[in-house]
C-alpha cells in the first residue's frame, strides 16, 4: 500500500549515522535496524537513535523480509559483495562512495543492479546542496557561455597529525584510494555533473605520512595510499581543469571551485567551520563576482529523501550506480597516470 511505511536498514555505522539521521527525517520511513561488526557500536547507535534491533551480521539485515531498502556504508572493499547480496535479497540499495575499489567492481555492481530492477544510488551528497544545484542550473542555461577553465580544491586536515592511528583508510585492499576516495571523487562527480565528461588526466599523488601507529600496539604500519593528489584534466569541449585534494592540509576545511567561461564566471565555496555553501557569479568582461540567490526548493532533498522518493515513484535515482561507475573510471585513470607518470585517456 502507498500509505505503508518504507522500512530501511543501515549497514556500517561510521558515516552510516548520517544515513540514519537522513532517513529518520523522511516522512513515512522507519529505520528498522542497523548493523556494525562491533556489538558495542551497534548498541550505542541503536540507543542514540531509538532503534530496537541492532545487528552485528549484515546478512541478518538482508534476510529480513520486512526491509525494503538498505544503505551500505562500510569500507569500500565490502561494497560489491554486500550490494550484490542486497539486490539478490530484493532490496533497493543506496551505497556510499566510492562505489568500488576500481571500475571493474563498480561496473559489476551496476550490471547487477540493472538486472535486479531495484532502485540503486551512489551517495554523492553534494548534488543535493542548494548552491551546487543552482550552479548546475546556471551552467545549463549558459550563464557563463562556453566554459574555458575549471579549478577545484577540496582541502582538509583530518589526517594531518602523524599521531592519528593507522586505519583501513591507509590500506589499498580495503580503501582502494586515499584522499581521492575520501574527497576527490566528490570533485570528480560535481564537475562531471556540471561540465561534462573527462577526456584525459595527468596526476601526481603523495603519501605525506608514510607510517602510522597501529591502533592496538606501538608498532608502525605503512600507509599505502595517497594523502594528497593534484591532477590536471581535459574535459569535453576542450575545458582545461586543475584539481587538488588533501587530507593533510592544516588550517583548511573547505571546497572551492571556480569555473570561467567566455561570458562570465561562477565561484562555489563550502566552509565546514560554518557548514555553509555559497555561490557567486558575474557576467561580462569586467566587474566583481556577486552573491547569487539560491531558490529555497533547490537542493532541498537529502540523498536519503531522494532515494526514498525514487523508490516510491519507480524512477531511477540520480546519481545512480552509473555515476558511481563513471567516477570510478576517472579515479582509475588518475591512479594509472601516477603509476605510469603520463597522461591517461578515457574512452
Amino acid at each position: 500500500m502507498a500509505s505503508d511505511p518504507l522500512r530501511v536498514g543501515v549497514i556500517g555505522l561510521g558515516f552510516g549515522q548520517y544515513h540514519v539521521r537522513g532517513y529518520q527525517a523522511c516522512p513515512g520511513v522507519v529505520v528498522e535496524t542497523i548493523c556494525s561488526r562491533t556489538a558495542a557500536t551497534a548498541r550505542r547507535v541503536a540507543k542514540d537513535y531509538g532503534i530496537a534491533e541492532p545487528q552485528t551480521d549484515y546478512r541478518a539485515v538482508l534476510d529480513r523480509k520486512d526491509i525494503d531498502a538498505v544503505s551500505i556504508c562500510t569500507p569500500v572493499n565490502l561494497h560489491r559483495q554486500m550490494v550484490k547480496e542486497a539486490l539478490e535479497a530484493g532490496k533497493h540499495v543506496l551505497c556510499e562512495k566510492p562505489l568500488g575499489l576500481n571500475a571493474e567492481e563498480a561496473e559489476d555492481m551496476l550490471e547487477s543492479a540493472r538486472r535486479s530492477g531495484k532502485v540503486h544510488m551512489t551517495n554523492f551528497g553534494w548534488r543535493f546542496n542548494g548552491p551546487a544545484f543552482r550552479m548546475k542550473s546556471l551552467l545549463d542555461e549558459g550563464y557563463i557561455g562556453k566554459i574555458y577553465h575549471l579549478n577545484a580544491r577540496y582541502m582538509m586536515g583530518y589526517r594531518a597529525s602523524p599521531r592519528k592511528a593507522h586505519s583501513w583508510r591507509e590500506r589499498r585492499l580495503e580503501a582502494g584510494l586515499g584522499a581521492m576516495g575520501d574527497l576527490g571523487v566528490h570533485l570528480i562527480d560535481m564537475t562531471r555533473w556540471w561540465a561534462g565528461e573527462f577526456e584525459r588526466v595527468c596526476a601526481l599523488m603523495h603519501t605525506l605520512i608514510p607510517e602510522r601507529r597501529a591502533p592496538d600496539s606501538s608498532a608502525m604500519r605503512e600507509s599505502e595510499l595517497e594523502d594528497a593528489c593534484a591532477f590536471i584534466a581535459q574535459m569535453q569541449g576542450g575545458i582545461q581543469a586543475v584539481f587538488h585534494v588533501s587530507r593533510c592540509a592544516l588550517y583548511t576545511d573547505y571546497i572551492h571551485i571556480d569555473i570561467h567561461g567566455s561570458d562570465g564566471a561562477l565561484h562555489f565555496q563550502f566552509v565546514r567551520d560554518t557548514m555553509q555553501a555559497s555561490l557567486k557569479g558575474g557576467q561580462g568582461l569586467r566587474g566583481n563576482l556577486q552573491p547569487l540567490a539560491v531558490p529555497s526548493q533547490q537542493g532541498a532533498l537529502s540523498p536519503q529523501r531522494h532515494f526514498v522518493e525514487a523508490i516510491r515513484s519507480g524512477v531511477e535515482a540520480d546519481p545512480s550506480f552509473h555515476e558511481g561507475y563513471c567516477v570510478q573510471q576517472v579515479a582509475d585513470a588518475i591512479t594509472t597516470s601516477e603509476e605510469q607518470q603520463t597522461w591517461v585517456s578515457l574512452s
